[in-house]
């Protein structure tokens, strides 16, 4: 299902949610969410269905709330949740619900509360100040990984962080990166107000804010409904391109 159509079990999530929080965990909550969302570039779902549904929640106290953009870490951290005795959210790509065919360990679970670093820049790069560090999650996942090459013909390179822990952030992995090459982008499926985005960059500000070189980037959706002609999209969807875009200009001043 589409995780859009959560809006209107909200009060029922805020209330699971405020409840484990309010008690110290005295009630359990054993609830567990699996929906589809994220904003897929070229889908052309329409305003609808790209609603950051994930940005929405993350108010609520209580919830845990997880991102999975392969099938393996969907299926780990879904193990996790049904055992975890609190209200859980899982979010997957659109795309992957459509596309992902793979096995997986049926004997895994994965942590909640975990980034994962995907691809990590070379230390020629790293020494060179042309590393990056990028956050992303659900369809950014996949655009970010096809955007390597393109970005190592430029001779630059990133730590790709899949953010699979957006409640509570994962600020030990993300530092642990940040340390190396002081420059960040974030490629969001979320708005430019109340995003995620927005909560992630300014929680690294706060914490990590003389480690970074320059500003860091967001490549988020604009405040404005998601059109369904792919054309005018682009404008309003942030996508592989955009990061490219964006790590040459950290790196460069360009």
């Amino acid at each position: 299902m589409n995780s859009n159509f959560g809006i209107y079990g909200m009060a029922e999530l805020s209330s699971a949610g405020n409840t484990y929080a309010t008690t110290g965990g005295q009630f359990n909550m054993p609830l567990t969410v699996i929906g589809a969302g994220g904003t897929a570039p070229d889908q052309a779902l329409g305003a609808e269905h790209s609603q950051p549904f994930h940005a929405y929640v993350m108010g609520i106290p209580g919830l845990k709330i997880c991102t999975a953009a392969s099938p393996a870490a969907a299926y780990g951290i879904t193990k996790s949740m049904i055992r975890d005795n609190g209200p859980c959210i899982l979010f997957c790509p659109v795309k992957m619900m459509k596309e992902a065919k793979s096995t997986v360990d049926v004997g895994k679970c994965l942590p909640l509360n975990k980034a994962v670093l995907l691809h990590k820049a070379s230390d020629a790069s790293v020494a060179a100040g042309k590393a990056v560090t990028v956050l992303t999650y659900l369809h950014g996942v996949k655009e970010s990984q096809y955007s390597i090459e393109a970005i190592q013909a430029e001779g630059c390179d990133i730590d790709l962080i899949e953010l699979r822990s957006l409640k509570p952030l994962d600020m030990a992995t993300i530092k642990e990166s940040l340390l190396r090459t002081h420059k960040m982008a974030i490629l969001d499926e979320s708005t430019y107000s109340g995003g995620v985005g927005a909560t992630v960059s300014a929680a690294v500000s706060e914490a990590m804010f003389y480690e970074l070189d320059a500003p860091i980037k967001r490549l988020c959706m604009d405040d404005a409904p998601v059109p369904y002609a792919s054309s005018m999209e682009k404008a309003v969807v942030k996508r592989g391109t955009d990061l490219v875009e964006a790590v040459l200009n950290l790196v460069f001043k360009r």
